[in-house]
């Protein structure tokens, strides 16, 4: 990349576009504002992407995928793993999978001390300890960010709420924040909401299975709003059996907090529907979704969600993803196989990951 252009950055503390200049000096990037009032650059820059909701486990599982794919090679600087990992599958992570690693990386550690490798993450719920789960995140706290738990119907069957009760004690002992997969009834919302916290974050909150996150006119459902007011947050955690459009157009419709732009990139869904942040972020856009918020959902709020403070500072800038806003139609896909067709794409032309510029080669 040429040493000095012109883009369009966001201002995360703003939410907003404003004209500079990006320019390296002495190998350090920086951005700076300009006073033009219109801009002829289609050049955007952000903070690095985040995705809030991804498996790269790479090569464990049915889920597992390989981060770098899904990473910084499609224009996201650091990688949420939502609980592939549990504390007997760690030191595994740690050996083989994490050194194969560029892309910035943390974990949400999953309750189930085997990790999520298949559909049934609880059958040996003797195993599930609040107390361990919390004391092995103080142990790891440079890479482990929260506490994961699945809640849906298909992942629970007898087991009732006792996975969501212990991950909740272990995230409040820790001091961390929950991680809750929704998806299929039972178990119910209004049944899980006592266990959430300021900070939380519910995921798939726009799937088609469960019926009870939204009324048919796409407000939140009471037990919605009752956690929107405890202030977690929302994740969309696409995957490939959690979106629906039908279910986010009418949502969107009325006023609901900034949520996170989550994929849930696994070894499914990076082949069809989602494939990558991109892809998944010119459907959100297309949708009607304004850019600012977009950007909003993929770096200012998942780094407030993970506690990285000075993720989203520019000056100098470590981390950060330039793309354009291009002509290109498109029929896209949702998770019950709606389809809505759009005009225009989000395509990443490079990443600054870590202080170094990496050019797109996909």
């Amino acid at each position: 990349m040429d040493s000095s252009k012109k883009v369009r950055y966001y201002d995360a503390n703003k939410n907003c576009f404003f004209n500079g200049i990006l320019s390296q000096d002495h190998g350090h990037w920086q951005v700076a504002q300009t006073q033009e009032e219109s801009s002829d650059s289609d050049l955007f820059l952000s903070p690095g992407w985040i995705d809030m909701h991804t498996h790269i486990f790479d090569g464990f599982g049915l889920f597992g995928t390989c981060a770098d794919q899904i990473g910084y090679k499609t224009g996201v600087c650091l990688l949420a793993d939502a609980g592939t990992v549990g504390e007997y599958t760690f030191d595994g992570f740690l050996k083989y999978v994490k050194p194969t690693i560029k892309t910035n990386i943390t974990l949400f550690l999953c309750i189930s001390p085997i990790g999520v490798i298949f559909h049934h993450d609880y059958n040996a719920m003797e195993y599930l300890s609040a107390d361990n789960c919390a004391a092995f995140i103080e142990r790891h706290r440079d890479i482990i960010s929260g506490v994961k738990v699945r809640m849906g119907s298909e992942t629970i069957r007898h087991e009732g709420l006792e996975p969501l009760r212990l991950a909740s004690l272990a995230a409040r002992k820790a001091g961390v924040p929950m991680m809750v997969h929704i998806g299929g009834n039972p178990p119910y919302l209004k049944d899980m909401e006592p266990f959430f916290e300021q900070g939380d974050i519910l995921t798939h909150v726009f799937n088609g299975r469960g019926h009870d996150a939204w009324n048919p006119d796409g407000t939140p459902s009471e037990s919605l709003q009752k956690l929107i007011e405890k202030g977690i947050y929302l994740d969309i955690g696409h995957g490939s059996s959690s979106f629906d459009f039908q279910v986010f157009e009418k949502a969107i419709q009325h006023p609901l907090p900034k949520f996170l732009m989550g994929t849930d990139l696994h070894q499914s869904s990076v082949k069809k529907l989602v494939r990558n942040m991109g892809v998944m972020l010119s459907k959100i856009y297309g949708c009607g979704v304004s850019l600012e918020d977009i950007m909003y959902g993929v770096t200012a709020g998942p780094a407030a969600a993970l506690g990285l403070s000075d993720w989203c500072n520019l000056a100098p800038i470590q981390n950060a993803t330039l793309f354009r806003i291009i002509d290109h139609t498109e029929t896209y896909y949702d998770c019950q196989d709606n389809h809505r067709t759009f005009h225009k794409a989000i395509n990443v032309e490079g990443v600054i990951l870590n202080g170094t510029y990496h050019p797109m080669t996909l």
